[in-house]
Formats: structure tokens, C-alpha cells, sequence
């Protein structure tokens, strides 16, 4: 408990990490101290990458699912406006509007 709490306090946080995993082994040099840390800030990177590519992947997969779902609608949408806007005449009027009954 007492190690998780100046773990928690502690402002040389890394250094702490580095030398919980070295326990029992030869003390590392500074270089291969800040090659450790330069290891695992570079996987980081790219673990961060990795999923903001995906977030996009997944961001364009719901507009193309959406496009795909709502098409049948937005056609429907389109063939009553011209639908309406060809009617030159009451009666032709009336069979649009029939027609969108069914």
C-alpha cells in the first residue's frame, strides 16, 4: 500500500515505472532509461493512431450505412416533388395524390 501511495504522489513518475521493472536486475544507465521511455511513448503513438484511423473508418461506415438505408426514402421524397411540379392540371394533381395513399 505504501508503494502505491508514493507511486501516486511521486512527480518522477516514468523513472518509478522504470525502476519497478528493473527490480532485481543491474541499474540501467540514463540512455537506456530514456530509450525505454522513447520505446513506449513511440507504441503509444501508435496505439493512438491505430484508433483514429478506425474512428474514421467506423465514422464513414455509419454515413455510407445511413446513405444505403435512407435512399428508398429520399427517392420517394424526390418522385412526389416532381410528381407535384408536373401536375399541370387538377386531375393530374389528384392521381399524385392518390398515389401517395398507397
Amino acid at each position: 500500500m505504501k508503494n502505491k501511495e508514493r507511486f501516486l504522489k511521486n512527480s518522477d513518475f516514468p523513472f518509478i515505472i522504470l525502476s519497478m521493472a528493473n527490480e532485481g536486475k543491474t541499474p540501467l544507465t540514463s540512455e537506456e532509461e530514456t530509450l525505454i521511455l522513447v520505446r513506449k511513448l513511440w507504441q503509444a503513438e501508435k496505439w493512438r493512431r491505430f484508433w483514429a484511423v478506425f474512428k474514421y473508418v467506423i465514422y464513414i461506415g455509419v454515413i455510407f450505412g445511413a446513405f444505403y438505408f435512407l435512399t428508398p426514402y429520399i427517392e420517394r421524397y424526390f418522385s412526389i416533388i416532381q410528381g407535384l411540379r408536373g401536375a399541370q392540371s387538377p386531375q393530374e394533381l389528384q392521381k399524385v395524390l392518390q398515389q401517395l395513399q398507397k
